[in-house]
């Protein structure tokens, strides 16, 4: 079976998969979880086996939302357990591996994190309120928004952690840590 997009995200950048699934429930809401409007917008980029595994996963999303009643907001609940493993990850990092790297990321990151946050509503985790952050900026850029300088540059380091912790999961994944 031919891979999909969200597959192959999750298994290449973890963070960048849940900013893709979380993108992806926004639009199959914004096309009123309608298939036939998605195979139509698929259809463009895709072809053959790889249009129907994307409408396979496209599918089985829509079904997870129902299900799961999230039509309108919220994140199905397939993405908690890898939340609750990057977070569990993010506190074995810096409280029992002490990764120096990793530690000087998140603690550059924290005040870009709290400056955002007290703009907007309080996150569970440091986790959550990088995901949350990533996603608004990439959410504004789709929407051709300017962002500031000020905020590009949080966002640039704020980038930095997620790519380190990204790393890191592939590495945790792989027995490696």
């Amino acid at each position: 079976m031919t891979a999909h997009t969200a597959e192959e995200k999750r298994h290449q950048h973890i963070v960048e998969y849940i900013l893709y699934v979380w993108q992806m429930e926004d639009l199959v809401r914004a096309v009123g979880m309608d298939l036939g409007a998605l195979r139509s917008h698929l259809s463009t980029a895709y072809a053959g086996d790889r249009l129907e595994a994307e409408l396979m996963w496209f599918g089985e999303l829509i079904r997870s939302l129902k299900s799961e009643n999230k039509t309108s907001s919220g994140h199905i609940s397939a993405l908690d357990e890898v939340m609750i493993e990057l977070t569990y990850l993010h506190q074995t990092l810096l409280d029992v591996l002490k990764d120096e790297e990793y530690g000087t990321a998140v603690e550059a990151a924290r005040p870009h994190l709290k400056a955002m946050a007290e703009r907007g509503a309080e996150q569970r985790t440091e986790v959550e309120a990088m995901l949350v952050a990533l996603y608004g900026w990439l959410v504004l850029r789709m929407g051709g928004k300017t962002v500031s300088p000020e905020t590009e540059e949080s966002l640039a380091v704020i980038r930095d952690w997620a790519n380190l912790l990204g790393g890191r999961y592939i590495r945790m994944r792989a027995g490696e840590l």
